[in-house]
């Protein structure tokens, strides 16, 4: 009897210790999924040399002739998505650094962008109305919008981040983009799609939201 009970004990640690093992191998064969796959794939760009940002996700870069370039970074081309058009401001118009300066308009929304600098609109770029998928998929390059003559620009640069300081800065706004997401996901309607393994699939998602969530969003990420 006593012989009949220490073999089913072997036998029995046995087995747990192999189903240990198989669960151990099905969980290495699953893909780990990083956080960063779950980012806005443009966020992830490498930031161009000189390329000044602003925390409300506009960029501004010098330009030869004194003027500045002024456009979206990647991480907001990435969530925005699809836009019917660009709403951007006449030549003249005088803008100031951290108020809106331009917006995108897409199926019946208007979400607004701030001017990383003060100064005068001296050029506008309509090429991002008539090429919008260009502009997206080259945000530092064919996404500019608007060209403006600066009035303050040492004491303006001083609030912008410029190298490693903005691309470590723009990880974490994807990784607080993505938190932020997981956060809301009591409103699916209103967020949008969920990877297979439960993760929320950020590119373009703001084609989707709408409502409260939209407006939460634009006050966080892009002022």
């Amino acid at each position: 009897m006593v012989v009949l009970l220490v073999l089913l004990t072997i036998l029995g640690c046995i087995g747990v210790s192999l189903a240990l093992r198989r669960r151990g191998k099905a969980a290495e064969a699953r893909p780990v999924r990083e956080p960063a796959a779950l980012f806005p794939s443009q966020a992830a760009q490498e930031l161009p040399g000189g390329l000044f940002v602003h925390e409300g996700h506009t960029w501004a870069k010098l330009d030869s002739s004194g003027a500045v370039q002024v456009g979206l970074d990647g991480f907001a081309q990435g969530i925005l998505g699809r836009v019917d058009r660009f709403e951007l401001p006449p030549n003249g118009a005088k803008l100031r650094q951290g108020e809106p300066a331009f917006a995108a308009l897409q199926s019946g929304k208007r979400i607004e962008f701030v001017s990383p600098v003060d100064g005068i609109v001296s050029a506008v770029n309509e090429r991002i109305n008539v090429d919008p998928a260009a502009a997206r998929k080259e945000p530092y390059e064919k996404g500019w919008a608007f060209m403006i003559l600066p009035s303050n620009l040492s004491r303006d640069l001083r609030k912008l981040r410029i190298g490693a300081d903005a691309a470590a800065w723009l990880e974490r706004e994807a990784r607080s983009f993505t938190e932020f997401l997981s956060l809301h996901r009591a409103v699916p309607q209103e967020v949008g799609a969920t990877l297979p393994d439960g993760g929320i699939h950020a590119e373009g998602i703001m084609e989707t939201m709408d409502g409260e969530i939209l407006q939460i969003t634009i006050r966080k990420y892009f002022r």
